[in-house]
């Protein structure tokens, strides 16, 4: 089995991998997937948010998570991409998970403003109007 820690690198080191053979621009490829039994196209996301994002997810996935590593990198990804409202769903997750649920709210309000309805902002708006004792967070 492998230790933990190279397998999180390991882990890292692919998903960079990934990131850098995607597009470089918003003028690149597309991607055609299935929403509501429609067919849409999305443009590939910036790689450099993407890439801070899964640094993001990487850190707060961690045991014990690390939000402050957390919290820099979504910082950062939203740097790069301010009008994404899964970018700012993470977000609210980290700092829901950190304990700060008032900057939760507040990015989950901003996901919600770019995108009305946003099913992952939704639910997990819906998880922090539930009891502490009852969240799956």
């Amino acid at each position: 089995m492998i230790p933990q820690v190279p397998r999180l690198r390991l882990l890292v080191g692919f998903c960079l991998g990934v990131v850098g053979c995607a597009p470089s621009s918003s003028q690149g490829a597309r991607h055609l997937h299935r929403v509501d039994g429609q067919l849409v196209s999305t443009p590939a996301p910036n790689p450099r948010a993407y890439e801070a994002y899964l640094r993001a997810r990487l850190a707060l996935d961690l045991a014990p998570p690390d939000f402050d590593r957390a919290t820099a990198a979504i910082e950062l990804a939203l740097r790069h991409d301010p009008f994404d409202p899964h970018l700012w769903t993470t977000r609210a997750e980290i700092y829901a998970a950190a304990g700060n649920l008032d900057e939760a709210n507040r990015s989950l309000d901003e996901a919600l403003e770019l995108r009305p309805g946003y099913a992952p902002a939704e639910s997990l708006r819906a998880q922090l109007d539930t009891p502490p004792t009852q969240r799956g967070i």
